[in-house]
């Protein structure tokens, strides 16, 4: 028998496969067309923003003269005025309402209209204040206020929310008008009118 040669068996190593690193997708670049086109609409959209801007600064400035104005006008009226918030403190006053409670106006602010109320008669403040709020339209109540040196003065409260875009909390305006002169007079009559039916009554 002939000796067969016994071949060497190859042995398949596994093959190992190359790892190379992903390639970074480049971004797709647009047409220049279509670039061109996003500069334009961006170009535009800037420029409305631009007259946006302009339109919120000028109407800022009308509202701040608008706004002067009215401060000219409250400070100096011959009436007496209050802004009240919804707890009844005072939040702003005009030279009238100093000069008639004896006060500077520095002083008022912060503090408690109804602290300058006749005790019998806060209640009725209190229940004004409310109905101003509460409602769109003007309300009124009388009332006695004290001043710094203890005089009492006949008032007509004349109240009114007010807005002020400035402003965010919830204001109203409060218009005194002294009334003390007008009660002398209507007291000094039905004095005189109760005199009368006492002498008609003596006379027959």
């Amino acid at each position: 028998m002939k000796n067969m040669e016994k071949k060497p068996v190859k042995t398949s190593k596994p093959r190992v496969k190359k790892t190379s690193n992903p390639k970074q997708e480049k971004p797709v670049i647009e047409k220049v067309e279509d670039v061109q086109r996003l500069v334009h609409l961006l170009q535009v959209h800037q420029i409305e923003l631009e007259h946006q801007n302009q339109e919120l600064r000028i109407a800022q400035e009308e509202l701040e003269v608008s706004r002067n104005k009215y401060v000219n006008l409250f400070d100096f009226s011959p009436i007496p005025y209050f802004t009240l918030d919804l707890n009844g403190a005072i939040k702003e006053v005009n030279l009238s309402a100093s000069k008639m409670f004896g006060i500077d106006r520095n002083k008022l602010i912060g503090k408690r209209f109804a602290s300058y109320i006749s005790l019998e008669e806060k209640e009725v403040f209190n229940s004004f204040l409310k109905t101003v709020f509460s409602s769109p339209v003007k309300h009124t109540c009388e009332v006695k206020v004290m001043s710094k040196d203890k005089s009492l003065f006949n008032v007509l409260l004349e109240g009114l929310e007010i807005e002020d875009a400035l402003e965010p909390d919830r204001r109203c305006q409060v218009a005194l008008i002294d009334l003390t002169e007008f009660k002398h007079v209507e007291n000094s009559l039905k004095k005189s009118t109760e005199e009368l039916i006492i002498l008609n009554n003596t006379k027959d």
